[in-house]
Order: structure tokens, then C-alpha cells, then sequence
């Protein structure tokens, strides 16, 4: 693509309704992915094997390295045209605005080990026909997690699960529900798991896919907004995910380690802040007994939403949730599928 296509693009600009720094700032982004496409394709179609899908009991979408996935998505294939952007919402800029200058503030105290507490509530799909996902469980799943301040060393984590409170579905779902209890890892009898550089046999908080985004690499990310956008859009993404989906859901990753330090955390916000078509989903959102604010992204083709909850007032990260948008058997529009509250706090020493 040269530089007169791009100012091309740009003259569209006064038929968008749109600030011009989003317009150049989207441009320059679909650039950017355009020339890395063009530099690294060569690599992709000798195929490079893709990580490994990572399993949960919700279906994640797969993951891929190399450049096949990042096309020039701002562009479109016919012609010269552009896909009309939308501006980040007032609400939640202003909420992401806030929540970053009160991170830059925070003065949290710091130990030898970092301790995270993460509690899960994750839809677990049944089947009442043995066809049919059309059903389903949400049951709470505890973790500690022992982290050493040189994040490459030896970490610790202890897992358990509780009993199921929420059920859609009839009989076929309990009966579900009380067999994968009955099975499961309880308080009483943890699941322990040692792990150097947090590389867990399974699990969410720990390890690392090739090529992507994580821990070890906290430390060095850029504080600065634009730039660690730029930094996120480099790495390899979820198939079929857009700029906006890719950095909001990278982010949320990240945040939710509970490892992000403070000048980082409030980066972040100030980027979450900037991506096209983020909204404030719910004002008052409570989150395993904590209240924030709800920011997260319309869902595209998929079935739910993905959604951050943070403190305005302190700047601290409550977790994440996922939403229903559309009704899926007895799962109906407006349920929670997925959500994790984490609570982080300095430790002296691990089991």
C-alpha cells in the first residue's frame, strides 16, 4: 500500500463522522499490519504449526501465530474503501480516564511473593439429548496462586471447586452438575500444581502460547497508550478477531494475572480507552461482592460479550465477565457464562 492510498483514505475523512486522530490513528495501525503481513507472509504459508488450542469449559476460539491472520483489517479487499469506525464512547473513556489517573496513584505494598486469588463461575455446556449443547451449569472454581517477584521462578497454585448455583436446564443438568462435583478437587483436598515460570499442566493463570502476550513479558511493555497498542497488534491473535477485540481481550488477559504494576495498569486503561465502539455495559456491576464499572465491547458475530469491571475511584482491576447476547437453548440473553473476580495482595513466602 503506498502513501497515496493512504492520503486517499484520509480525504474520506470529512465524510466520517469521526475525530481525526481516530481516523489516523486506525490508519496507521492498518499500515502498520499491512507492511508486517507483507514482510512475514512468506513465513506463514510454509506453515508454521499453531499453538495449542487452550480448553476451558466454555469453547475458546483457537489460536494462531503468524502473520495469515493479521490481513490489513481497516482496509477493504475491493477497491479503496473504509469501514466506518466508531468512536470510543464518552462514559467509558471518561470511566477508563479516571480509573488510569487513580492507578498512577496507587501505592500498593510489595513482598516477596505476589499472592492471587482468582474465583471463577464458568458456564459448563449439557446436553439433554446427546446432540445439542442446550443447557447448562455455572459452578465456582477457587485458585491461589503464588507468584515469585522474578516471575521465572518456581510459582504455586492450589485449586478447588464448589457446588453449583446456577442452573439452566432440567434434569439432565444437575445430574451433570452433581457428578463433575463429586469428582472435582474441593477445599479440603486442594489440586496443588508447581509450575517454573508459572508453566501450569492446565489452567488459566500461568504459561504462555509461542508468539503470545504474558507474564514474562510485563516488565518490558510500554507504558505509553498508542504504543502498547502498537506492541498488541503485533502479536499473533485469535482467528477472525478485529484490532479492537484483540487488544481489548490481550488486555484483559494480562490484567487479570494480577501481576500488572500500576504505571502499567493505568497504560492500559488509557488504551482501553481508545478503541473503537467500547461502551460503559453497566454502571453498578458487582463482582463477588466488589462494585465497578463494566466496560466491554458489542459483541460482533458471536453469541457473548466480553467485559472488564474496574474501580474508578482506586484504579484497581475487579475481574472480568462474559455476557450472553442472544439466547442459546436455555441459556437465555442477559446471562453471565463466564466471570472472574481476582484479588491480588503481597505474601512473605509460598506453600
Amino acid at each position: 500500500m503506498s502513501d497515496d492510498d493512504l492520503s486517499a483514505l484520509r480525504r474520506l475523512r470529512s465524510d466520517e463522522d469521526l475525530p481525526p486522530e481516530v481516523v489516523d490513528a486506525s490508519l496507521d495501525r492498518a499500515r502498520l499490519r499491512f507492511e508486517t503481513a507483507v514482510r512475514t507472509t512468506g513465513g506463514a504459508r510454509r506453515g508454521r504449526p499453531a499453538p495449542p488450542v487452550r480448553t476451558r469449559r466454555r469453547l475458546r476460539p483457537a489460536l494462531v501465530a503468524g502473520a495469515a491472520v493479521v490481513a490489513a483489517g481497516a482496509l477493504v479487499a475491493s477497491g479503496v474503501g473504509i469501514i466506518h469506525w466508531s468512536s470510543p464512547e464518552p462514559a467509558a473513556a471518561a470511566t477508563l480516564h479516571e480509573a488510569a489517573r487513580a492507578a498512577v496513584a496507587e501505592r500498593a505494598p510489595v513482598g516477596a511473593y505476589t499472592r492471587v486469588i482468582e474465583t471463577e463461575r464458568a458456564l459448563a455446556y449439557v446436553t439433554s439429548d446427546g446432540e445439542h449443547y442446550d443447557g447448562g451449569y455455572l459452578a465456582p472454581t477457587t485458585s491461589t496462586t503464588w507468584v515469585p517477584a522474578d516471575v521465572s521462578g518456581t510459582w504455586v497454585r492450589a485449586t478447588w471447586s464448589g457446588p453449583a448455583t446456577t442452573f439452566y436446564g432440567g434434569p439432565a443438568v444437575r445430574k451433570a452438575a452433581a457428578e463433575d462435583y463429586a469428582t472435582a478437587a474441593h477445599r479440603d483436598d486442594p489440586q496443588w500444581e508447581r509450575g517454573q515460570g508459572g508453566d501450569f499442566t492446565v489452567g488459566e493463570l500461568g504459561g504462555k502460547q509461542e508468539g503470545r502476550i504474558g507474564p514474562t513479558d510485563i516488565a518490558g511493555l510500554p507504558r505509553d497508550p498508542a504504543a502498547l497498542v502498537r506492541r498488541i497488534e503485533a502479536a499473533p491473535r485469535s482467528v477472525g478477531a478485529s484490532d479492537a477485540e484483540h487488544v481489548f481481550d490481550t488486555i484483559k488477559e494480562l490484567l487479570r494475572t494480577g501481576l500488572v504494576p500500576a504505571d502499567l495498569r493505568a497504560g492500559m486503561y488509557e488504551a482501553l480507552a481508545t478503541l473503537p465502539g467500547i461502551v460503559v455495559t453497566e454502571e453498578q456491576a458487582s463482582l463477588d461482592g466488589r462494585v465497578g464499572t463494566a466496560v466491554g465491547l458489542p459483541a460482533g458475530t458471536g453469541s457473548d460479550r466480553q467485559e472488564v469491571i474496574v474501580d474508578r475511584t482506586d484504579g484497581a482491576y475487579l475481574g472480568e465477565r462474559t455476557v450472553q447476547v442472544r439466547p442459546m437453548g436455555s441459556i437465555p440473553t442477559g446471562a453471565v457464562i463466564d466471570s472472574v473476580a481476582v484479588r491480588v495482595a503481597p505474601a512473605d513466602d509460598q506453600p
